[in-house]
């Protein structure tokens, strides 16, 4: 695997760290729900194993500690005082490295808003970089980003301004994001580049066809783009291959139709796309790490033991731990 170290700094901003305090006095959890509309903070007081997972579009933010993420053949490192942003749907599998009970790991998730990107993107009078081909980028959050994290944060203390304010911080953290380093990844989300747009429908025929037999070829025509180019912008935005894309969404299915009791594992292999039952199993324990109904049944004593069932469940994962 090819390796790729983020990490720049070794110390936070002054903001960063009154963003971090902040946070920290908010945590309860280990998904901690604001009242800030797509907004959640993560506590992670161990470190994890690494733990497959997709990610929807959004921005994460490091306030503690450190991440490990594995995407197609990456590896990925990233820290407090940096932010990772996704514009796809992202199969990754992830782990929390540094963390423990005194300093445990702490990050905030927003999930992105497509239409809102689009409106700040039109709203923009000046061209950004269409350079970025991939879906997803790390980098350093400045001053000026960190205090508006800050002001959104603190905004669930005066729940009365949420919903008049809370839109104005998140256009003023999306507006500063796509000014720097990772807007050309932001602006993906929009669809505004024809050649991103292009491997979005191929991303979403996929995940609404995951368990029909395609062709790589025919999907690049139905795309209109050529084999060859399609094949290699595909696997530069999400890390994976067109086919690995597939069996990736096909095995999350069937995980989340065996947590939530929607058939047995035969019943779930055939509907998710498999006609082999062994070959379902064997490539099921490659990505989670032991056979289906061991998986599903650590998983069930998990959430009983009390960790938020929206963890584990890839239906409704709308981003990272």
């Amino acid at each position: 695997m090819r390796h790729v170290s983020h990490a720049r700094k070794s110390g936070m901003n002054h903001s960063l760290e009154k963003l971090k305090s902040l946070v920290e006095k908010r945590a309860t959890s280990l998904l901690t729900q604001t009242q800030i509309p797509r907004l959640d903070i993560l506590k992670v007081c161990q470190p994890t194993e690494l733990f497959p997972e997709i990610y929807q579009p959004l921005i994460s933010l490091i306030l503690q500690g450190s991440k490990r993420i594995v995407i197609g053949d990456q590896v990925v490192d990233y820290r407090a005082g940096q932010s990772f942003i996704t514009s796809v749907e992202l199969p990754v599998i992830a782990e929390v490295v540094e963390s423990s009970p005194a300093a445990p790991y702490l990050a905030l998730r927003l999930s992105l808003d497509r239409a809102l990107v689009t409106e700040l993107l039109c709203e923009m009078d000046s061209p950004l970089s269409l350079s970025e081909t991939r879906g997803f980028c790390i980098d350093q959050v400045s001053e000026d980003l960190a205090d508006a994290w800050f002001r959104m944060v603190r905004l669930s203390d005066h729940p009365q301004d949420i919903d008049l304010i809370a839109p104005l911080i998140e256009r003023e953290i999306l507006y500063r994001m796509l000014r720097g380093p990772q807007g050309a990844v932001l602006r993906q989300i929009a669809g505004i580049d024809d050649r991103f747009f292009q491997i979005r429908n191929a991303i979403t025929w996929i995940r609404k066809h995951y368990a029909t037999a395609f062709r790589v070829e025919e999907l690049a025509t139905t795309v209109n783009m050529s084999p060859s180019a399609f094949h290699r912008r595909f696997k530069a935005t999400v890390g994976l291959s067109p086919l690995q894309y597939q069996k990736q969404i096909r095995l999350y299915e069937a995980r989340r139709m065996l947590f939530t009791e929607l058939g047995g594992v035969t019943a779930v292999a055939l509907l998710v796309g498999y006609e082999s039952l062994s070959q379902f199993s064997r490539e099921y324990s490659r990505l989670f790490g032991a056979p289906p109904a061991r998986d599903i049944r650590t998983l069930r004593q998990d959430a009983q033991g009390g960790l938020p069932r929206e963890l584990y469940d890839p239906d409704t994962i709308t981003g990272e731990v």
